[in-house]
C-alpha cells in the first residue's frame, strides 16, 4: 500500500511509459466508475463524452447550479485524482527530459489528452552524465520564451476558467491570475541565470499585455475592462516576478525539485478559485450621493425630475468609452407604483415609484436595467461577458430629494444604492462610485438648466 501510494502521489522522481499508461488507464476507469455512480445516485446521466465534449451547460461547472450537493460530491472525490494526475504527469515528463511547464496543459481540456498520448510515446531520457561541480540541469537557451508563452497560455486559461466557467471576477482573477503570469514568466528567464530586477520586472509587464491583447483579440472580453483592471494587475504581476528571482537567488536544490513545486503551486489557483465560488461573499448595498443647488423654486424643480427632455450627446470622455450614460426620462401615472422610465444609451432603467413625496422626495426601486456598457471590441458585432449580461455593477434602488432653500434656490440630491460584484472592493468601489456619480452630475446638470430655464420664462410672463 505503501509504495503504491508513493507511486501516485509522490513528486520525487521519474516514472516510465510502462507504467504512466497502466496507471493513468486504471485512475481513469475508477474515476469515470465512482463519478457514474454518484451521478446515478441524483439520477443524472453520466456518458463518458461529458469529460471531453460535454453538451451546453453538461459539465462539472454548469452542474453546480442544478445539483449542487452532486456538485461538491464530484469535486471532493476528483481532489485525490486531480494530485494524482499532476504527479504521474510531472514525473513522467522529466523521465522524458521534458520541462516541467508542459504540466499547464494537464488543466486544459482536449489539450490535457493530446499530453498523456504524447506522453505516452515518449520514450525515456538517456539518463545525463554526472558531474562533480555542478548537478543542475541546464536549461536549453530557449527556456525564458518558452516560459513567457507558458504564462501567457496559462494566464489565458485560468481567466477563462474563473470569467467563463465561473462566471466570477473576484481575487482569484484579478491578483491571483497576474502574480502567476508574472511568476512564471519571470521564473524561466531567471533559472538558468539571474538576471536585473528591471528585466524580470519588464518579462512580468510585457506577458500581462500580451495576455491582455489576446483577450481582447479573441473578443473575450473589452478594451475599457482591460483598461481598468491594468493599474491593478501590473503591480500584482510585477510582485510575481521579484518573488520568483527571489526564489531561484536563494535555490539550494535540484531546478526539477523546484518546478514541480512551481506546477504544484500553479494547480493551486484553480482550487482557489472554486473556494471563492463556493463561499459566493454576497457585496454591500453602497450609496452613492451628489447634489447640486437649483436656482428655481422646489416644484419646477420636482417637474423636470420625474421626466426630463432628451439630454444633449455627452460631452465627457467617460461616457465616449462604451460606458452607459442617461439620454432622457419618461413616467407613466403618478404616485407609488407609477413607473418611471430612465433611458440609457445601452436601453432603460425600470424604476416602479415607492415613495411620492411631491416637491420632496422621489423614491423608487430598479426592477430592469440595462447593460452597464457597450465595451470596445474588435468587430460590430455586441461583446457578451458575464459581467455585462449578468449586470456585475447592479443598481438596487435610488432617489431624488428636493430641499427649499429659500423661495428661488432648491437642493437637488440624486442618490443611488448599488452592489458592486468585482472584487477586491477596496479597488473596484472607487471606480463604481466615479462612474455613479458622473452619471448623476449628468442628470442633474440636465435638470439644472431645464429648471432655472422654466423659472426665468414664468418670471418674464
Amino acid at each position: 500500500m505503501k509504495r503504491l501510494i508513493q507511486l501516485l502521489f509522490s513528486v520525487r522522481g521519474t516514472i516510465d511509459r510502462r507504467t504512466y499508461i497502466i496507471a493513468a488507464l486504471c485512475l481513469v476507469a475508477l474515476k469515470y466508475a465512482i463519478d457514474h455512480t454518484i451521478a446515478m445516485h441524483f439520477g443524472v446521466p453520466w456518458p463518458v463524452t461529458v469529460y471531453v465534449l460535454p453538451a451546453n451547460g453538461f459539465n462539472i461547472y454548469g452542474i453546480g447550479g442544478v445539483h449542487r450537493q452532486m456538485f461538491w460530491m464530484l469535486w471532493a472525490v476528483a481532489l485525490p485524482f486531480f494530485w494524482a494526475g499532476i504527479s504521474l504527469t510531472l514525473r513522467r515528463l522529466r523521465d522524458a527530459n521534458m520541462q516541467s511547464g508542459w504540466l499547464v496543459f494537464f488543466f486544459v481540456p482536449i489539450a490535457n489528452l493530446l499530453l498523456f498520448l504524447a506522453l505516452s510515446f515518449v520514450p525515456s531520457a538517456d539518463p545525463e552524465p554526472t558531474s562533480t561541480t555542478d548537478d543542475s540541469p541546464e536549461l536549453r537557451p530557449d527556456a525564458p520564451l518558452f516560459g513567457f508563452a507558458l504564462a501567457v497560455v496559462l494566464g489565458l486559461v485560468l481567466v477563462l476558467f474563473s470569467a467563463q466557467y465561473l462566471m466570477q471576477y473576484a481575487w482569484g482573477l484579478f491578483l491571483g491570475v497576474p502574480f502567476l503570469v508574472g511568476f512564471v514568466a519571470a521564473w524561466f528567464l531567471n533559472a538558468r541565470r539571474l538576471r536585473s530586477t528591471s528585466e524580470t520586472c519588464v518579462v512580468a509587464i510585457v506577458a500581462v499585455v500580451v495576455m491582455g491583447t489576446f483577450l481582447l483579440g479573441f473578443r473575450f472580453e473589452g478594451l475599457v475592462c482591460l483598461v481598468m483592471a491594468i493599474p491593478l494587475a501590473l503591480p500584482i504581476a510585477i510582485g510575481g516576478a521579484l518573488v520568483a528571482r527571489s526564489c531561484l537567488r536563494y535555490r539550494a536544490e535540484h531546478l526539477l525539485a523546484h518546478s514541480g513545486r512551481m506546477s504544484m503551486c500553479i494547480a493551486l489557483l484553480p482550487a482557489l478559485m472554486l473556494v471563492e465560488h463556493r463561499a459566493n461573499p454576497e457585496p454591500p448595498v453602497r450609496p452613492v450621493v451628489t447634489s447640486i443647488v437649483v436656482n428655481a423654486p422646489a416644484s419646477t424643480v420636482w417637474k423636470n425630475v420625474i421626466a426630463f427632455t432628451p439630454l444633449d450627446p455627452p460631452k465627457e470622455w467617460m461616457f465616449r468609452t462604451g460606458i452607459a450614460y442617461p439620454i432622457g426620462a419618461t413616467i407613466t401615472g403618478s404616485g407609488p407604483g407609477a413607473i418611471r422610465r430612465c433611458r440609457f444609451s445601452t436601453g432603460d432603467f425600470v424604476e416602479p415609484i415607492t415613495t411620492w413625496d411631491e416637491d420632496h422626495l422621489l423614491a423608487f426601486t430598479v426592477a430592469e436595467q440595462p447593460p452597464a456598457l457597450a465595451e470596445i471590441s474588435f468587430g460590430s458585432a455586441p461583446l457578451h461577458t458575464p459581467h455585462i449580461d449578468r449586470n456585475y455593477l447592479r443598481s438596487r434602488h435610488g432617489q431624488f430629494r428636493l430641499v427649499a432653500l429659500d423661495v428661488n434656490h432648491t437642493l437637488l440630491e440624486g442618490t443611488t444604492w448599488y452592489q458592486d460584484y468585482f472584487w477586491p472592493q477596496a479597488y473596484w468601489r472607487p471606480i463604481s462610485d466615479a462612474i455613479i456619480h458622473h452619471i448623476h452630475t449628468r442628470v442633474l446638470d440636465h435638470v439644472k438648466a431645464d429648471a432655472e430655464a422654466s423659472a426665468a420664462q414664468s418670471e418674464s410672463r
